[in-house]
């Protein structure tokens, strides 16, 4: 079947894809390296003696310097090696051999790096409402346990990127790290943490929680955060939670909710998420939140079944958490595969992915070529990369791929 989405081929169109191209492999290998710190719990040791304090912004700057060389500096100059002297350097990646020589390319990794590496104070953690009321003691029902654990000074923990750029549009990863021991508290499924209520947490739902009034339904209790904040508001007449654990309801109610100021605006509900939004009315709640996975990967399946779910509301205003690191992590990389099938009639190869969420990229592939897009100019790119077309595209997409699995 003839492709639908079409690109003019000018030369600002070509140059505007390669600029792309160029940012996608660098960025594609910074967010490796910064994530990569993260999954190895990785934390720099005797950090103190670099500067005796970080109020000052020349003395901030000169410890995130410290810290990005202490903390990536070999890996840096491995990831260098490997694509200008290793015997199999890994594709598409090599490409930016003919674009830098290796000390050039090494600053640039380490600039990159080092701006998405921030300082936070102790306080922006305890200061937190949540925090100052809820205190947990180590306690287990069932497969489900309450409980805190840490974050050592200088160990680097994922906090969530807010900033789109649309000159450089393809970096996702944030880290943060504190200069003090951190207690948060965790809720663990067979010694797993599920969900915690750590930076990330806190600032991918600040939005969220500034939409939210009047009367709220959300999907997926955890810890109550979300809950919390939104009860605590004056113009939050009710928050209806939806939890189909009944082990996570008896511990919240038991453990957590007595803690909460404003505990009587709460409801729980014992149910299904995918099924009780289904005979959900429109209208009746004011806004909708939904947080029932775990993170990324679990994430984009089960908002993929629920978003359609969902498009039948006019009246609710339904919102789903981490939405644009959806986007970020798996639905924005294949629109630059498709910018280069179309323009440069390449094929190229994304990171690897679990297979579950490539079999969801290969489908969106499909679902874009046959979309009435036409690129005419450079600036027609960079609105179709931009978060607000994303959303909509991402959105669009949900609905069609579970038609196919209702036909």
């Amino acid at each position: 079947m003839e492709n639908i989405m079409k690109v003019q081929q000018t030369v600002e169109i070509q140059q505007r894809c390669q600029e792309l191209w160029e940012h996608f492999l660098i960025a594609s290998i910074c967010n490796d390296l910064l994530l990569g710190a993260v999954s190895d719990h990785l934390y720099l040791e005797n950090m103190e003696t670099l500067v005796e304090s970080v109020d000052k912004k020349e003395k901030l700057e000169y410890l995130i310097d410290a810290i990005t060389a202490c903390g990536f500096g070999e890996d840096i100059r491995e990831v260098a090696y490997q694509l200008y002297e290793g015997e199999n350097p890994i594709a598409p990646y090599n490409e930016l051999t003919s674009i830098w020589n290796p000390e050039d390319f090494m600053e640039e990794v380490f600039d990159k790096i080092s701006k998405h590496i921030h300082y936070y104070s102790y306080e922006s953690i305890t200061d937190n409402p949540y925090y100052k009321n809820v205190k947990l003691d180590t306690t287990t029902c069932g497969a489900i346990t309450l409980s805190t654990k840490d974050t050592l000074p200088y160990e680097f923990f994922q906090a969530y990127y807010q900033t789109y750029d649309k000159s450089n549009p393809f970096f996702y990863a944030k880290l943060g790290f504190f200069d003090r021991k951190i207690y948060f508290p965790a809720l663990l499924e067979n010694g797993n943490v599920w969900m915690s209520v750590v930076v990330s947490e806190i600032e991918s739902m600040q939005k969220d929680i500034d939409l939210a009034h009047g009367k709220v339904i959300t999907y997926g209790l955890g810890l109550g955060y979300y809950a919390f904040m939104v009860a605590a508001k004056e113009n939050g007449e009710s928050v209806t939670i939806i939890e189909k654990n009944p082990d996570v309801i008896s511990l919240f109610k038991d453990k957590i909710l007595i803690q909460f100021p404003h505990k009587d605006k709460i409801h729980i509900i014992e149910a299904d998420a995918l099924e009780f939004v289904k005979q959900q009315k429109d209208g009746e709640y004011d806004i909708a939140f939904s947080d029932f996975w775990g993170g990324y990967y679990d994430g984009v399946s089960l908002y993929m079944q629920f978003m359609p779910l969902t498009a039948r509301f006019h009246k609710t205003i339904h919102t789903y958490w981490i939405e644009s690191c959806f986007m970020e992590y798996f639905f924005r990389p294949v629109v630059m595969k498709v910018l280069m099938k179309l323009i440069e009639g390449k094929e190229v190869e994304l990171p690897v992915r679990q297979y579950e969420v490539e079999q969801i990229q290969v489908a969106f592939e499909k679902y874009l070529l046959k979309e009435e897009i036409i690129i005419h100019s450079a600036a027609d790119i960079d609105a179709l990369l931009s978060p607000t077309n994303m959303i909509l595209l991402m959105r669009s997409f949900a609905i069609s791929y579970q038609k196919q699995f209702q036909n």
